[in-house]
């Protein structure tokens, strides 16, 4: 299904009630990125909600739309960015929609989160993201002087013996968004902690958290580990603590620099020029391994813009679509635009169609590339397009793509 239709239906559903302490989270931290068209769709769907069974009674999308007052691809928009930022998980079958709704991060969770403090804090700017971070903050309590006295659970309750007890599903949970994570395999951490000196390593500092977003930081920007190494250390206070939020702007200013090095040195380029000669002649390993600035090189023949490398991170980030699938698509798109690079709007609705699909490997991608382009030829031929629906796990296909071999093949 490539659009929403006004005549589709949906419900609602979640594991867990929103109160009014999640709703300012929701004012506060996520309108900023969301938009008010998101925030009054996702303030719509919790209110058709039954409170007492957290389920809805099926409607149909021109409801959300009479409601809201806004056009349908307007509701759609607002619902991948409700989507892309967690806070809805949406399922689709035969012709209805069924929306999960997640209720927000905790303050806590939102501002450490590897990406989403950067972006509000992008968003509103530095002074103001100070501003909203302590209508949250609590008040520090001195204990100085205070033993902790409190009786633990044994100390009050006797042992018991059961012979058989199980637990029950289906009981209301907490239903929170989950961070937002870009996963890389890739970095290898090893490397990265033998290269920093032992004075400023703290294996205590390393955190699954702050490893996450040293692997997000490192995927964006296209740092390798020696250069995460160096924002890394220059991260570190005078204290030996890692500054997460200087972590982030050292990240960008190195891939700045790095950027406007490419830029100036024509031995830089002739290297690089030299490296791609070896990049992979299978189509496969080549969307699998290709990093985003070399595949966006590749098909332009020269530099990178920032603001198409931010687009296929908006990919990543927002649609949540696999690295891989990433590459396919977007290399896909860009030959039919003859070598024009889309908007995210664009690239955000065909991702979207392509999630449904459930195009989750590069082989899929590919097979589904070759689909689109048979279906194009058949209607172009006078013939009647197959109607077998995609399927959902397709076996490894050995294909081509034309375009591919041809350039790979210019470069030797």
């Amino acid at each position: 299904m490539d659009k929403v239709r006004r005549s589709d239906q949906f419900f609602v559903y979640a594991k867990a009630g929103i109160n009014t302490y999640d709703y300012q989270v929701l004012s506060v931290f996520y309108l900023p990125l969301i938009g008010p068209n998101a925030f009054a769709l996702f303030s719509l769907l919790v209110n058709l909600m039954n409170r007492h069974t957290l389920t809805s009674e099926r409607f149909l999308h021109s409801d959300l739309e009479s409601t809201l007052n806004i056009k349908l691809a307007a509701v759609e928009t607002a619902r991948h960015h409700l989507e892309a930022i967690g806070l809805l998980n949406v399922y689709f079958y035969n012709d209805c929609f069924a929306y999960e709704i997640k209720t927000p991060m905790s303050p806590s969770a939102f501002v450490n989160d590897g990406i989403l403090g950067q972006y509000l804090q992008t968003a509103v700017s530095e002074d103001r993201f100070k501003k909203l971070i302590n209508i949250f903050k609590l008040n520090k309590i001195d204990k100085t002087g205070f033993i902790n006295v409190t009786k633990s659970f044994e100390d009050i309750f006797p042992s018991i013996k059961i012979e058989h007890f199980e637990g029950v599903s289906g009981l209301m949970e907490s239903g929170r968004a989950s961070k937002i994570n870009i996963h890389k395999t890739d970095f290898d951490f090893r490397l990265f902690s033998e290269s920093i000196p032992t004075p400023f390593l703290d294996n205590n500092q390393l955190t699954d958290d702050v490893k996450t977003k040293i692997i997000n930081l490192s995927y964006v920007y296209d740092l390798d580990e020696i250069a995460m190494k160096d924002v890394y250390l220059k991260s570190i206070n005078d204290q030996l603590t890692l500054d997460i939020t200087k972590l982030s702007r050292f990240a960008r200013d190195a891939y700045k620099t790095n950027t406007q090095k490419d830029n100036a040195s024509e031995a830089a380029k002739s290297v690089e020029s030299s490296a791609e000669k070896d990049k992979p002649s299978d189509p496969v390993a080549y969307f699998k391994t290709v990093s985003p600035r070399t595949l966006l090189s590749d098909l332009s023949g020269g530099l990178v813009s920032g603001a198409d490398l931010r687009i296929i991170e908006r990919l990543i980030d927002e649609v949540k679509l696999d690295r891989g699938v990433v590459n396919v698509l977007v290399a896909y798109t860009v030959k039919n635009k003859d070598g024009v690079m889309p908007s995210f709007d664009y690239f955000e609705k065909v991702g979207m169609t392509w999630k449904r699909n459930q195009i989750e490997t590069v082989e899929s991608a590919i097979e589904y590339v070759n689909h689109l382009i048979s279906e194009f030829n058949n209607r172009n031929n006078g013939t009647t397009p197959s109607k077998k629906p995609y399927a959902n796990k397709p076996a490894k296909p050995e294909v081509q793509i034309d375009w591919l071999d041809q350039y790979l093949q210019s470069q030797k």
